[in-house]
């Protein structure tokens, strides 16, 4: 669901996170996308400044809670059970790490941790230990960024730093084993691969930096990963090298990683263990999986190179872009794919296998590959168009489905600007020789056709939608949409046109240079109103709210201003404590103002008071600088775009009042549309167009008056036939109705005599019941006094065996007190001995470190010359050492293994005492329990009694009364035959007078039918021909009034010809511009483009309520199934409750019986 921040509650507008399309797949980022949980159904991926989880089946898009303060997200990791998640964040003034509990749902962090303090810095890489069983991950390690990486081993549940250590050379990737008894993690960089162990002594944790690896050329190094055992797979250059973590050296070299011969320019990029092998993400969208021959230790070196084999390689994108990112779910069913274009996609194991269709992976949300350069809204549909230049596409996006609609790649042409026209059907396009206009259909763009003007970096529609706006330097050039011509071209400016704006009304468009000036542009004569130049300051962004007032982002010397501007002057200025503003939007009738900055974020500003701080909060949301900004028509939704290529999409509330919302579609197509200029009404249509629909209207006015006179002729014929046949059926349906209420009253009276023969019965059947109750209850009374005398003799049973506890109990304490002291003593024995047989091998260990760094002291040359025959002497010596060091294992483990015994015989011995000493307690509660329980029992033993005689007396009464019902149907069936025997002749003829009257109902209904429909076409064809007459009739007071028009025209240009003075001319012609042209233009008549775009926002408006409609449904449904869910798990939770307590007292009753 959509998050809304808790400080938000304080202001006016809020807004929340509601979508995103966007990720940093193809970025520096290791782990971009994770799968949320085990089953892999919910997808976590880094976007922007903030962390998303979506849902794969429904699209359906959550956030994480992140600070205000967040500058960059450098890290993601995720526990292999995926039951938590941590997330390194670059903030203001240090580094943090962030986990969160993925099964608990909670938005909001469970840990934060600042592993470095206030110092600066980054965390380049995150990796969690694997998992405990029922207790989750016990270690977390991060490494820092630069030339020196510091690692930083943590216990992140008792949020402390263990240790930290430090590596020469960068890291970016760190790994721990999957075994949780193996202590041991690795970080590899872009030079460098390194083991380490995790080592306990003496209460302290410790990092032991092992050597490097032997063979392993350290240099772009690109990924690893833990496989089974001691075993680590290594990506190095175009190489895979298969590593042992026991003897430091590489054991096998994969030359082609993906098989067959022409794959050899694929390179392999990520690698991801799974269990029995490993997968490989590379370029040009391949995959390849490796799986284990299942080889053993002891084999030779052969089954060394033949331990992995290639099982499949597959291309699973069409497109060719690289994977760069692997995950897999717990279950190893699916795997999740990050592309290089930052698309992320879902693919089935199980597809990778397959033999008779090629495996595909599709993209789940088609993202921008690059900085989206443009971005424009529609207004009267719920569409965004973007336009990347660096993966040359445009992109139609519907901001309420949250799908991408329309895709268009043009490839080397890439589009540099685009906006779309308000009513969501026409869209321009700038590209770097011309701008190119296209109708925007259900999947595709159309070219419409192309305006040649190079190098422009900006376009705009106006809000009527009749000009275009075209940015070209310091040029502004305005088209007109209905005839694709330029109207004028704006000059001004002497350097770039950063920004423009037009008023809601098109009135005056506003526009900001590189140079220091704002200019006002009245949008009637295209002359400018007196400009503003302030050479010192850098205009950023301009946002009109009316046609003589705006607000425009400004630097001066360092500091952030926001002015607004009112009557073309300014009016005041605010200086605001944030990052350089670079986009601005208001919404009609709201004070507030919405901006975006360089850093990514959105900056909401309550309102602009004069003279001090305005209330505002920043929201963080892209990773670089915002470059576009828009509201939706309602003021319910804004959509941002950045240099990262992500799009989000957040609800909005508080811009608009529930009043101007329940108004909205009055207020959108009728009133706003009259503030536009005249040539808006007129956008796309044509004079042809116009005139063809005349002429239609005038040939189908012809055929109306012909088919209104046959169709009164036929309505008069149609009249009589139905009346002489309604007559004639009435008739004979009255006297069939006679008839049938006759036998009706017969069988009533049949009816009545067998009701009271029933109530007879029923009497006889009572007095039968009352006398099977009386026997019942003599027996009950028998039952209960051989239960009294069965409870005395439990009674006695428990005294005995009360005093049988006491005597077992004594016997075990005394036993209990020799084993132990026994035990402690062997204990001690063997812990001497090991600590002796430890200090042996300690010192053996010393001595040949401190021969080997005495041989590496020595001089070069007589290193060269003793080389040999120290190679012979530390071979033997480390045959020897691995000598003592197995007979040290073995006589460790040994010595293990009998303290592992001491100890559980001890702790067997422990178990029975408090066993015992439990067993015992918990038999003088239950004796004292039993206690109670008689007193109470003595006392409700006569309720009891009571209330189970009233009992089976009940069950007694119904069960005689079952036989006496019995008896009775019995008895009633063979009446019932008799009767039916007597009355079948009389049923044959009643079924046979049903049939008659069912045939003569159903002629009835025919015709009445027939009546019916025969009226109904009567009455549409009568008010068709009204309408029609009125149309004409119409139509003949417009052809008036245009004669009449025709006449003043005439006689008024006659008279201004036949005027002798010339003077007199330019006032007689305004006269006539005033007179015809401007009341002809302010009339009241409608084109029929008009008429068809009033019909088209109707079905708008009617799919958008079915889809609002449909989604609360939807939603009501999934809280129904998630309350009835609880409500199962509280009914099982308490039944599970009810089978122990069940248990226990059949376990008591056991005991106290035995």
């Amino acid at each position: 669901q959509p998050r809304l921040l808790p400080w938000m509650s304080d202001f006016e507008v809020t807004v929340e996170l509601q979508h995103v399309f966007g990720s940093l797949c193809g970025s520096p980022l290791r782990e971009p996308a994770l799968f949320a949980d085990s089953t892999g159904q919910q997808v976590a991926f880094a976007v922007g400044r903030q962390l998303a989880i979506r849902h794969v089946e429904n699209n359906e898009t959550s956030f994480l809670g992140t600070s205000e303060k967040v500058e960059l997200i450098t890290a993601c990791c995720a526990s292999r059970d995926r039951a938590f998640l941590a997330l390194a964040e670059k903030c203001t003034s240090e580094a943090r790490i962030s986990i969160y509990d993925l099964r608990s749902g909670n938005s909001g962090p469970m840990k934060s941790l600042k592993p470095l303090g206030t110092a600066g810095g980054r965390l380049l890489s995150l990796a969690f230990s694997a998992p405990v069983e029922g207790a989750g991950p016990r270690y977390l390690m991060a490494s820092t960024s630069g030339a020196e990486a510091t690692l930083v081993l943590m216990n992140w549940d008792a949020e402390k730093i263990i240790c930290k250590c430090k590596l020469p050379g960068g890291v970016d990737r760190l790994s721990f084993p999957s075994q949780p008894e193996n202590l041991q993690v690795t970080a590899s960089g872009p030079n460098m691969l390194r083991l380490m162990q995790i080592r306990h002594a003496k209460g302290e944790v410790s990092l032991r930096v092992l050597p490097a690896f032997s063979n392993l050329p350290e240099k772009k190094i690109l990924d690893h990963s833990w496989l089974e055992g001691s075993r680590l797979v290594v990506i190095q250059e175009s190489h895979i090298h298969i590593i042992s973590a026991e003897e430091l050296q590489v054991v096998r070299t994969i030359e082609a990683p993906f098989g067959e011969a022409d794959l050899d320019e694929v390179t392999p990029l990520c690698v991801r263990a799974f269990t029995g092998g490993f997968i490989l993400g590379g370029a040009l969208g391949y995959v390849a999986v490796w799986e284990s021959d299942d080889g053993g230790e002891g084999e030779s070196m052969k089954s060394v190179e033949e331990e992995y084999r290639l099982s499949t390689a597959a291309k699973v994108r069409p497109e060719g872009d690289a994977v760069c990112a692997l995950d897999i779910t717990v279950g190893e069913e699916q795997l999740l794919l990050g592309f290089g274009n930052s698309d992320i996609g879902i693919i089935a194991m199980a597809s990778l296998y397959s033999t008779e269709e090629p495996a595909s992976c599709h993209a789940m949300m088609g993202n921008h590959a690059a900085a989206i350069t443009a971005m424009d809204m529609a207004v009267h549909r719920p569409l965004i168009v973007t336009a990347c230049k660096g993966d040359g596409t445009v992109r139609v996006w519907n901001f309420t489905a949250r799908t991408c609609e329309i895709r268009a790649n043009f490839g080397e042409d890439s589009p540099c600007a685009v906006a779309i026209h308000p009513f969501g059907y026409y869209a321009a396009v700038g590209f770097g020789d011309r701008i190119r206009l296209y109708h925007v259909l259900v999947k595709d763009l159309k070219l419409h056709s192309e305006i040649p003007l190079r190098a422009v970096h900006q376009l705009k529609f106006s809000f009527g939608g009749h000009l275009l706006a075209a940015i070209q330097g310091k040029l502004i050039h305005i088209f007109s949409v209905r005839t694709l011509t330029k109207v004028t071209t704006l000059q001004g400016h002497t350097r770039d046109v950063l920004s423009i704006s037009f008023d809601p009304e098109d009135h005056t468009l506003w526009s900001v240079g590189d140079e220091g000036k704002l200019i006002v542009w009245n949008l009637t004569t295209f002359e400018q109103h007196p400009a503003r130049t302030e050479p010192t300051a850098k205009w950023c962004a301009i946002s009109s709210i009316a046609q003589d007032q705006a607000t425009c982002s400004v630097m001066r010397n360092g500091k952030q201003l926001l002015q607004r501007f009112s009557q073309y002057a300014l009016e005041f200025e605010t200086e605001l404590h944030c990052a350089q503003i670079t986009r601005l939007t208001h919404f009609p009738g709201s004070s507030a103002v919405l901006a975006g900055t360089d850093k990514g974020s959105l900056q909401v500003y309550m309102s602009l008071p004069n003279g001090s701080q305005p209330k505002s909060y920043e929201l963080p949301l892209h990773g670089l600088s915002c470059t576009g900004l828009c509201v939706s028509v309602d003021g319910r939704s804004l959509v941002t775009v950045g240099e990262d290529g992500v799009i989000f999409i957040l609800g909005v509330q508080g811009l608009a009042s529930h009043d101007e919302l329940a108004m909205l579609p009055v207020a959108l197509h009728v009133t706003d549309m009259d503030k536009f200029s005249p040539e808006a009404q007129s956008i796309l249509a044509s004079k042809e167009e116009i005139l063809k629909l005349e002429r239609r209207c005038a040939t189908l006015m012809s055929e109306c008056r012909g088919m209104k006179d046959r169709l009164e002729r036929e309505a008069s014929l149609h009249e009589e036939q139905c009346a002489a046949k309604v007559a004639q059926a009435r008739q004979k349906d009255q006297a069939e109705i006679q008839e049938l209420q006759r036998r009706y009253g017969a069988l009533e009276e049949a009816c009545s005599a067998k009701e009271r023969e029933s109530q007879r019965l029923m009497k006889a059947m009572e007095n039968r019941h009352n006398e099977a109750t009386d026997q019942l209850s003599k027996l009950y009374q028998r039952k209960l006094s051989h239960e009294s005398d069965r409870l005395l003799d439990l009674q006695i049973q428990k005294e005995k065996l009360q005093e049988q506890m006491l005597k077992e109990r004594e016997e075990h304490e005394e036993q209990l007190k020799q084993a132990a002291a026994a035990a402690k003593e062997e204990e001690k024995r063997l812990l001497v001995e090991r600590d002796l047989e430890i200090k042996k091998h300690q010192d053996l260990l010393a001595f040949v470190q401190h021969r080997f760094e005495v041989v590496r002291e020595d001089t070069a040359e007589e290193h060269d010359q003793e080389v040999m025959r120290l190679k012979h002497t530390g071979w033997e010596a480390l045959e020897e050492q691995k000598q003592v060091e197995v007979d040290l294992r073995k006589e460790q483990e040994y010595l293990l293994r009998g303290l592992e015994m001491q100890e559980k015989d001890r702790e067997a011995v422990e178990e029975k005492q408090q066993e015992a000493a439990s067993t015992l307690k918990g038999l003088r509660e239950q004796a004292e329990e039993l206690k109670r329980t008689l007193q109470s029992l003595q006392g409700e033993r006569d309720d009891r009694a009571v209330t189970l005689a009233e009992k089976e007396r009940r069950i007694e009464g119904y069960k005689s009364k079952e036989r006496t019902l019995k008896k009775f149907k019995i008895l009633l069936d063979k009446k019932l035959a008799e009767v039916v025997e007597s009355v079948q002749p009389k049923d044959s003829l009643i079924q046979k007078l049903n049939q008659d009257l069912s045939d003569l109902e159903s002629e009835f209904e025919r015709q009445l039918t027939e009546q019916r429909v025969l009226e109904e076409k009567i009455d549409s064809r009568r008010q068709h021909a009204a309408i029609l007459t009125q149309e004409a009739k119409g139509f003949a007071d417009r052809l008036a009034e245009l004669d009449t028009h025709i006449y003043k025209f005439r006689s008024d240009v006659h008279t201004l010809v036949t005027q002798t003075d010339l003077q007199e001319w330019p006032k007689e012609i305004r006269r006539l511009y005033h007179t015809h042209v401007c009341e002809d233009v302010q009339g009241n008549q409608r084109l029929p483009l008009e008429e068809m775009m009033r019909q088209m926002r109707v079905v708008e408006r009617r799919v958008t309520s079915l889809a609002a409609k449909s989604n609360q449904i939807r939603a009501m449904g999934k809280m129904d199934m998630q309350r009835k869910a609880n409500e199962n798990a509280t009914l099982v939770h308490e039944l599970n409750q009810l089978r122990m307590l069940k248990c226990s007292l059949v376990r008591e009753v056991k005991a106290l019986t035995t």
